[in-house]
């Protein structure tokens, strides 16, 4: 497994899936403390039948993101299941949703030994809320939306490393794996920003569908005085 992951090369001009076929890039000008930020490509898809993928850009200061808010939605009877994205809130009300996935080939389905045995490339899809909502929906999988207690510098820098790696990623590809490098994974080895405390390797490996719970211990989910399964009936999204 390890050699496979090593030693196969990554490529950009695979026959990919329309949902993986454009790449995200964000464009960082002006000043350093507040830049303009022009996020390309940024898919809009309605996830129907007669529905073609859309995309468009976003602009806007970085000072305007105000927010941010994690997805899990479980999509096996196995409750440790689960695929997790973040959405970052601006202060006019429009969204951007962060998603680490699996790219895929025309033919190609997801696939654990798939994503073990290097099969996969890495994809960083930046998309509308409603897309990355949408296919949940589509799918029938209990999906959770948690806002999430970051004060806005945190929630700037956040989005400013992620569009780092977004950039890095059109320009150096690497492959996806299940364990080493996964939707978790990639995703919390932010979490120290937001906290000090250590995000457990069990959980964002091989457990991501307890992601919920572990930001609750860590009092990171901003829904106050509720259990955690308080919190989890009011998360679900219907």
């Amino acid at each position: 497994m390890a050699i496979l992951y090593f030693f196969t090369e990554p490529k950009q001009d695979r026959n990919w899936v329309v949902e993986h076929s454009v790449l995200a890039k964000v464009d960082i000008q002006g000043d350093k403390d507040n830049p303009s930020i022009s996020v390309k490509n940024v898919r809009d898809y309605k996830w129907t039948s007669a529905s073609k993928v859309n995309y468009q850009d976003m602009q806007f200061q970085l000072d305007k993101i105000v927010g941010l808010k994690a997805v899990v939605s479980h999509f096996s009877v196995i409750s440790e299941v689960a695929h997790v994205f973040l959405i970052f809130v601006l202060d006019d009300g429009r969204e951007l949703g962060v998603s680490v996935e699996a790219r895929r080939e025309v033919g190609e389905k997801f696939s654990i030994e798939g994503g073990l045995f290097a099969q996969f490339e890495l994809i960083y899809v930046l998309a509308t809320p409603n897309d990355l909502l949408g296919i949940r929906k589509l799918n029938h999988e209990s999906t959770y939306l948690y806002p999430i207690k970051a004060t806005k510098e945190k929630a700037r820098e956040l989005f400013m490393l992620i569009a780092a790696e977004v950039n890095r990623l059109n320009e150096n590809p690497e492959m996806y794996h299940l364990l080493f490098k996964n939707c978790t994974n990639q995703l919390v080895k932010y979490v120290s920003i937001l906290t000090e405390q250590k995000y457990p390797w069990y959980f964002q490996t091989l457990a991501p569908g307890n992601t919920a719970k572990t930001l609750y211990d860590f009092d990171l989910i901003d829904i106050p005085n509720a259990s955690f399964e308080e919190i989890q009936v009011k998360s679900l999204i219907p």
